[in-house]
């Protein structure tokens, strides 16, 4: 009974917990000795393809600055002709319409003059009846002074009556005159001309009408001198524009005055109408806007086939300062931080840059570029530092 018993009894706890180390340590020491076997496979060494760029080789220069603006062509001359009698109107001169040009001196309107002609021929009756009277006045008067002084007839109170008589009749003649005067006025204020040769730009009165003083009749427009008011960003006008120096000025400007370059105006919706303009005055500062506003004055050229004319909504190109020993580049050259790159020796390397002027496609360098710098032109994003690029082309500067 007793063998039996201890041949059936199943291994203790300790044995069983031996046996499970030994089965893990043999697994651990297998893992190391395959680890150890194992060989890691040959390293290559990395490479990065270079980066095909173009590039312009930059040296310093002059650069002109050109100031651009927009701006309506408006006539500097304008009059609006007003009617400074009362009266009907009997003559409008032919085809008076608006654009219809007219010479100096024509005849516009003829107002109905026979009030003022009546009160003018009646005051040249009244002046011939009066001086008439003037003359046997003083013959009277030279009468009884003679008496009283060589032949002792008469009294002082006798001449001085005769004396008063004498300028009472002046005193009348003078204020005819004036009535006289003041008629030929009005009678000549009956025919309403044109100041100047110009061009009609509206008319508010027609023939039979009734008008009084005041009433608004037609608008000329003289379109030989026309000018134009470019509004200029004020930091923009200060900086770039070409003004004369504060010490030569005689100081009653209130803004320097800008020199009297030759700027070009031209016609926004027709490139080819284009007229010669010079830089002539600031006018004004508008402190809402920041806007200062410069008025070129228009030459004209009789032999363009359409010249510019009073209402055209027109660009101006005005030269302004010149930037002395900047570097050019084209403005995409630049990144939005104010960097740009550079080749040297086949790698590629960041510049800071201090970007004085963009203009037409254009950034015009003053700081951080040397002369000879190979400037890439090639848009990059985000490109490594001293990364490996290879010079697919070049442009002139």
């Amino acid at each position: 009974m007793m063998p039996q018993t201890m041949a059936g009894k199943k291994p203790s706890l300790i044995v069983r917990l031996v046996l499970c180390l030994l089965i893990l340590a043999l697994g651990i020491g297998g893992f190391i000795v395959l680890k150890k076997m194992k060989k890691a496979p040959p390293e290559r060494p990395l490479s990065r393809p270079a980066i095909p760029v173009e590039v312009m080789i930059v040296q310093p220069r002059d650069f002109p600055v050109t100031i651009h603006g927009y701006g309506d062509v408006k006539a500097r001359t304008r009059v609006t002709l007003s009617a400074e009698v009362s009266g009907r109107v009997l003559r409008k001169k032919d085809h008076l319409l608006a654009g219809s040009v007219v010479g100096r001196g024509d005849i516009l309107f003829a107002i109905d003059d026979r009030d003022y002609r009546l009160a003018l021929d009646t005051a040249k009756s009244r002046l011939a009846v009066l001086a008439r009277d003037l003359a046997l006045a003083k013959a009277e008067l030279q009468r009884v002074d003679t008496l009283r002084r060589k032949k002792r007839v008469g009294s002082i109170s006798a001449v001085e009556k005769a004396e008063a008589a004498v300028n009472a009749i002046r005193n009348q003649i003078a204020q005819v005159k004036k009535t006289r005067d003041h008629a030929e006025i009005q009678l000549g204020r009956c025919l309403l001309r044109a100041p100047f040769t110009g061009r009609v730009g509206w008319t508010g009165v027609e023939a039979d009408e009734y008008v009084t003083p005041g009433k608004k009749m037609i608008t000329l427009i003289d379109d030989s001198i026309l000018e134009v008011k470019v509004p200029l960003d004020s930091r923009d006008a200060a900086r770039w524009l070409r003004l004369e120096d504060r010490e030569q000025a005689d100081g009653q400007h209130w803004f320097a005055r800008p020199e009297p370059v030759t700027c070009t105006v031209i016609w926004s919706e027709d490139d080819t109408v284009r007229a010669a303009a010079t830089v002539d005055r600031i006018v004004s500062f508008d402190p809402k806007t920041r806007m200062i506003e410069v008025a070129v004055t228009l030459k004209q050229e009789k032999k363009t086939p359409v010249p510019l004319v009073d209402g055209m909504f027109s660009r101006v190109t005005i030269p302004g300062r010149v930037l002395h020993g900047v570097y050019i580049v084209p403005r995409e050259a630049v990144s939005f931080t104010g960097m740009v790159y550079v080749v040297n020796q086949g790698r590629l390397h960041s510049r800071k840059v201090e970007v004085v002027r963009e203009e037409n496609g254009l950034a015009v360098i003053g700081k951080g570029l040397a002369p000879g710098d190979a400037v890439i032109t090639t848009r990059l994003e985000q490109p490594l530092e001293n990364a490996l690029v290879r010079v697919v082309g070049r442009k002139a500067q």
